[in-house]
């Protein structure tokens, strides 16, 4: 393991990079919006399936589902078994790796095949792998744990910025658009017909599958897990760096959000938090905000298409976006370690129902570059989201059983899942305004 190669006193930050790592490679699907065009139009146009962008969403439903209860189940086991995080990583890493190189072969047969390896099997990996990163950096930061979880997520935010360019420059060389009208009906719905450029459709998964095979064991190997031995050693290295290291967290018997325990590094079961208050409106809070943000980064390319005839444009917008997001993680970290949890989440909240009620205008500006800053705001509320979430819930019911809390809560993400897929779905008989306005007023709620 490559952590045993950095002295004591600097591995909390190699743990911190090699979860950015790791965090890189799931954050993979964020690149599922602009990957959505080419897979789709390779179904329709190369193997003659009759399928629309409305139906191949239903690729990132099921990612979701499967995301959401592979991080319940992780968390479970995890709380019951005393399973290693470490563990967890490498099982959830080895699936999601297996899937792309499976969708290969996947995409060459049916939609069906491909809803099972891309949607289910990857979804199953990511949300396996997802939360034990910032469980064992937790660990090393108790009271800084808004900072080591945005520095974590903040390589699922960027995995687009490395990713997008790769899908883009592979697949469509020479910038090429969507030429192909779905009917006269619906001259605005457009596919692309190149051939050469739909056969390489395919060959991106394998490409994919070894960056992510290489991000996930390099970072798993600098990930060192904060033992009693590991803590020993520490202390004979460097005495007063310890002491802030190994000091218990100070911490009142009852916390702001009224939830009883006496160490925050115990904390409730899984049985006892499902039974506050508290648990539930933090599972309707990621409800309603992961609407709009789930129907804007997934339908971000396709809607954008209906104005903007440049491909290589659409796909910069999605690095952007990961931009966005990237910073997203260190603005809302850096808030949370410093504000109570309802500042940010109002923060978070109003600009989001803003930007979901008002982006449908954007089209009327003609200025292309409005409505990227408008997907890559999304996606820096997202970020917040990811970052507000386990930060907070590790405040309110402590770090013994986070893993199983927080994936339990994470299900409201499969609610939200098929609302998106819903309401994208219904894009063709409701258009596009009625869509956002309707996620913003979810938003709102």
């Amino acid at each position: 393991m490559l952590f045993t190669l950095v002295p004591n006193k600097y591995k909390k930050w190699c743990t911190l990079f090699g979860g950015f790592l790791i965090q890189i490679s799931l954050g993979l699907f964020m690149t599922f919006g602009n990957m959505l065009p080419y897979l789709t139009s390779y179904l329709r146009v190369y193997k003659q399936i009759d399928i629309r962008y409305t139906q191949t969403v239903w690729i990132a439903t099921l990612y979701g589902i499967s995301f959401s209860l592979s991080n319940l189940l992780c968390g479970l086991l995890t709380s019951t078994f005393k399973i290693r995080p470490k563990i967890n990583i490498l099982f959830g890493g080895l699936i999601l790796t297996t899937s792309l190189f499976l969708t290969f072969l996947t995409i060459k047969t049916s939609f069906f095949l491909i809803i099972l390896t891309f949607g289910i099997l990857f979804g199953f990996g990511s949300g396996f792998a997802y939360v034990a990163p910032l469980s064992i950096a937790m660990k090393w930061f108790p009271k800084n744990s808004g900072f080591s979880t945005s520095t974590i997520l903040l390589g699922y935010g960027l995995s687009s910025v490395f990713l997008n360019p790769i899908e883009t420059v592979y697949i469509n060389p020479n910038n090429l658009s969507p030429d192909l009208p779905y009917s006269l009906e619906y001259p605005d719905e457009k596919y692309f017909s190149n051939k050469e450029l739909l056969e390489r459709v395919p060959r991106i998964f394998i490409i994919l599958g070894v960056i992510t095979a290489g991000l996930q064991l390099i970072g798993l190997s600098l990930l060192a897990e904060k033992t009693g031995r590991l803590e020993l050693e520490i202390v004979n290295e460097i005495e007063e760096e310890t002491e802030s290291l190994i000091e218990p967290v100070k911490n009142e018997q009852i916390n702001s959000l009224g939830i009883q325990y006496e160490n925050p590094n115990d904390g409730l079961t899984l049985n006892q938090a499902i039974k506050t208050p508290i648990f539930w409106i933090f599972f309707l809070k990621i409800f309603t905000q992961m609407v709009p943000c789930g129907l804007i980064v997934n339908f971000y390319k396709t809607y954008g298409q209906t104005f903007i005839a440049d491909d290589k444009f659409l796909s910069l917008i999605g690095s952007m976006a990961s931009i966005f997001n990237g910073m997203g993680t260190f603005l809302w970290g850096f808030l949370i370690d410093r504000f109570p949890y309802k500042i940010c989440f109002l923060i978070l909240s109003t600009l989001l129902v803003s930007i979901s009620s008002t982006i449908y205008l954007v089209q009327y500006l003609n200025v292309n570059i409005v409505y990227g800053i408008y997907v890559g705001l999304v996606n820096l509320c997202q970020s917040g989201i990811y970052v507000l979430m386990p930060t907070t819930f590790v405040k309110t019911f402590g770090a013994k059983n986070f893993q199983a809390i927080y994936g339990a809560l994470f299900m409201s993400t499969l609610l939200s899942s098929f609302v998106v897929a819903e309401l994208g779905s219904q894009s063709v008989n409701f258009g596009w305004a009625w869509l956002f306005l309707t996620s913003g007023f979810i938003a709102l709620f």
